[in-house]
């Protein structure tokens, strides 16, 4: 079992246990419990003491409600699970909040280290001023006092993490501060792969702990480990004011294309290993976001000591998938286990591989004769320098673009390849491409049918400085329309240009 030392805390065990002491003595005392007012327990005092206000010693100090330091408190003062059965029962048939346990053998969490209870809480230990956010993509079912922050909101509609300024206002505007005691839980239930483990649980943690949360956990087995331990859920879950969050950044947790390429760090392909096996980042291992799941929980340590045991603690670890939602269940495993390691992605990965910085010639590329009737068809490809090298790009990726810079003649020499990575004042404006590179400019066209079928690849050659002609055999081609697309190459980098030609066959 977990601990986590927190003073001032109310614990429900504790509270239970000192109810049902009360109980007893008074049984004893009065020689039955009986209701109405010959009950001492069931009015709001007894002799001038006030049960409404024992039960409010035994949780932390009261605390100010309102604007930013309102906390999780308010949001369950009125059943904070210190209630007995009869009251339990009332508020089941006036209010809705229902107290279900899962009787279809519940998934037990395995022990965890006190270093575990660091980053994972168990339903039990929740405090009642712990601020519980359910960061689901989707539920139904919730935490009683807590607050919805679908963690799909963390992205923008391209599925790239949102800027901090934006992550900062969606957190505020939900009502979270930066000094509330946050516990997460939460996942995917469209992942079909996820193994209902709680990815969006620990991509929230991870991101909280970027933006300088101290005092954030992810709820052992989720909603499922609170419903069994008999906890109180609701139908809907609860609102609070906006406040502001202040972000202090720990810009050590995520990693940068520089620190990746520089080669300094162990490198971690959290991604499936299909996906592993079809490319990854030079030099990375691979360890799939399920291998540290058993039965949708965080394996317990020993056993995550044997997934990661191939890396080495005093060097850096970058783990990265295709986005930080898969990476972040190993980048916890990582933590927890007290590797230094951070987030990474395999699409930022690829935007900063290098691109050729050409485009299609719309006044040369054509074909003839089109329309055609079945036999020859000349296909024509013209380019030009890419405009769009020149325009802005996201702020994400405009530091770190690799771009292969065309001179002059848009597909002849001389080429410069431009050094990867952040520009600084010391950068070298870019290498030449010498002896052993091969800098020739190819390109070939691919002819597609109407059903989007292959009909036919054309190899193109140069007929002038940026003008490249290839024949199409269409004898045999039905009549219809046609696309091209044209694929240009040069030192191992490719371009594609899809569906830049149409051709009509009658």
């Amino acid at each position: 079992m977990s601990s986590r030392i927190k003073s001032c805390r109310g614990h429900m065990g504790w509270t239970f246990a000192a109810i049902f002491a009360v109980y007893i003595l008074a049984f004893a005392v009065f020689g039955g419990v009986s209701t109405g007012k010959d009950c001492p327990m069931c009015s709001g005092s007894v002799g001038g003491w006030d049960k409404t206000q024992y039960l409010q010693s035994t949780s932390p100090e009261e605390e100010q409600v309102g604007g930013a330091s309102y906390t999780a408190k308010m949001a369950r003062e009125k059943d904070p699970g210190f209630l007995n059965m009869s009251d339990i029962k009332e508020k089941q048939q006036t209010t809705g909040v229902t107290k279900e346990t899962d009787t279809s053998s519940p998934k037990t969490a395995p022990d965890r280290s006190e270093a575990a209870g660091r980053m994972l809480i168990a339903p039990s230990e929740v405090g009642r001023s712990d601020l519980v956010v359910d960061v689901d993509d989707m539920t139904s079912t919730y935490v009683d006092g807590s607050i919805f922050l679908p963690y799909t909101q963390f992205f923008d509609e391209n599925n790239r993490l949102r800027s901090v300024d934006e992550l900062a206002a969606l957190l505020g505007n939900a009502g979270i501060a930066r000094t509330d005691s946050v516990v997460l839980l939460g996942t995917d239930t469209d992942c079909p792969t996820c193994q209902d483990g709680q990815y969006a649980a620990t991509l929230a943690y991870w991101m909280l702990k970027y933006l300088g949360h101290d005092q954030v956990w992810v709820l052992d087995g989720g909603i499922e480990a609170w419903k069994a331990a008999g906890l109180p859920v609701k139908s809907a879950a609860a609102t609070r004011p906006a406040t502001t969050y202040t972000p202090v950044l720990r810009p050590e947790l995520l990693a940068t294309y520089d620190f990746v390429a520089n080669g300094g760090a162990q490198i971690v392909d959290a991604r499936a290993f299909e996906d592993f096996g079809q490319g990854s980042i030079p030099g990375a291992v691979n360890i799939a976001y399920t291998e540290v799941l058993e039965n949708g929980l965080l394996k317990d340590e020993a056993a995550l000591a044997e997934v990661l045991g191939g890396l080495r603690k005093d060097v850096p670890v970058v783990v990265y998938a295709n986005t930080e939602f898969k990476a972040s269940m190993v980048w916890f495993a990582l933590q927890m286990l007290g590797y230094d390691a951070r987030i990474y992605t395999w699409p930022d990965w690829l935007m900063n591989q290098p691109t050729l910085n050409i485009d299609l010639d719309p006044s040369q590329t054509r074909a003839e004769p089109n329309p055609s009737a079945p036999g020859p068809v000349q296909i024509y490809a013209g380019f030009v320098p890419a405009a769009a090298a020149t325009q802005e790009k996201p702020a994400a990726t405009t530091q770190n673009n690799t771009t292969l810079t065309v001179q002059g003649c848009a597909t002849c020499d001389p080429i410069t390849l431009l050094a990867g990575g952040s520009l600084t004042k010391n950068k070298n404006p870019g290498t030449r491409l010498g002896a052993g590179v091969s800098s020739t400019f190819s390109c070939q066209a691919a002819v597609f049918d109407s059903a989007g079928e292959m009909a036919a690849t054309v190899p193109m050659t140069q007929s002038a400085d940026d003008l490249y002609v290839g024949t199409w055999d269409a004898s045999a081609a039905p009549a219809g329309d046609y696309t091209v697309s044209f694929m240009a190459s040069v030192a191992g980098v490719s371009k594609k240009f899809a569906d830049a030609l149409k051709i009509t066959i009658t």
